[in-house]
């Protein structure tokens, strides 16, 4: 951490290091959250395993972001293998410029710090996402140089989640159509496409810090970003919003500078068969059996969606 404080890390926000055997677990009982309160976070990632996360907690006046490494992660700093040695501090590097970038988060928008978020008429659950996905791009832009090779890792994950989520978002149209609940496909089809960018942030970060363009310079990623023309474009939309995040990051002036990567959101959600509209206390949410397949028609979906029968307000 001192290493990294001399390149220029900026860790003035940083509250310490846990080293523990549940990374999540320990990370829950830092934060101090009342029990049955789960934290809104990424599902578990298949083929893969939590190593670190850094949370933010509250001491006295101020919040504070603490860093929990799992104990297998700190021994292999102490590997005699070197590339045991290049993970370790790659993963450490990548959770202290979390503790950077969301310290500068937290000094420029104090209020989104242990309230509830005020999202207007959007979705709660899907503005956070947005606000993850920027997390995870900043943390792994200013981090890869300390370990490029990650870039395999982050380059199958995305590739992975992607699938997964849009497989995952037609069972759940599937279901509400089979008499399931409105309720349960909306919060669950924000949350596979959700994780689905934020494996995008990885990527795009890691892509970015090694000064390489878009998701296309991932060899997976080409492959399939090849086969799907409109998730590309949104994929190189959404590189676009966050380098733009990323070089006007001292000068932001509220939140809603989050508000591209959220309509880029709702834009893959409509793409894959679910648009959403907010009337007063509730949401309007409309759901297509099949992939949308032209703009005109993701445009009539969002229109319906409008008018739809209501969704009881989460």
């Amino acid at each position: 951490m001192y290493a990294l404080a001399l390149t220029g890390m900026d860790l003035r926000a940083l509250d310490g290091v846990t080293v523990a055997l549940d990374a999540r677990q320990t990370a829950c009982q830092l934060q101090n959250l009342p029990d049955g309160i789960v934290p809104l976070e990424m599902s578990d990632q298949p083929e893969t395993m939590e190593l670190a996360r850094t949370v933010a907690v509250n001491r006295g006046d101020e919040f504070r972001f603490h860093i929990v490494l799992r104990s297998g992660l700190g021994l292999m700093t102490l590997s005699s293998k070197s590339e045991e040695q290049a993970l370790a501090c790659g993963c450490i590097a990548h959770e202290a410029a979390h503790v950077e970038h969301e310290g500068h988060l937290y000094r420029t928008f104090p209020e989104i710090y242990g309230h509830t978020l005020e999202c207007g008429d959007r979705s709660r659950q899907t503005f956070i996402k947005a606000l993850d996905v920027w997390s995870e791009y900043a943390a792994c832009r200013s981090s890869a140089q300390y370990r490029t090779e990650a870039l395999e890792d982050f380059d199958r994950a995305f590739c992975q989640s992607l699938e997964e989520s849009r497989r995952a978002s037609q069972r759940w149209i599937e279901i509400y159509r089979d008499g399931g609940k409105a309720i349960d496909a909306f919060q669950e089809i924000q949350q596979v496409f959700g994780d689905a960018f934020i494996c995008a942030g990885y990527l795009l970060g890691h892509l970015h810090g090694l000064e390489l363009n878009g998701a296309e310079q991932a060899p997976m990623a080409k492959v399939l970003l090849s086969q799907n023309p409109q998730v590309a474009e949104l994929m190189v939309r959404l590189g676009r919003a966050l380098h733009q995040l990323y070089l006007s990051e001292l000068a932001w002036h509220s939140i809603e500078v989050f508000a591209p990567i959220y309509d880029l959101l709702c834009e893959m959600m409509a793409l894959h068969g679910m648009a959403f509209a907010r009337h007063g206390d509730e949401w309007r949410v409309v759901m297509s059996d099949e992939s949308v397949g032209s703009p005109a028609l993701r445009d009539f979906l969002v229109s319906k969606a409008k008018g739809s029968k209501p969704c009881k307000d989460y």
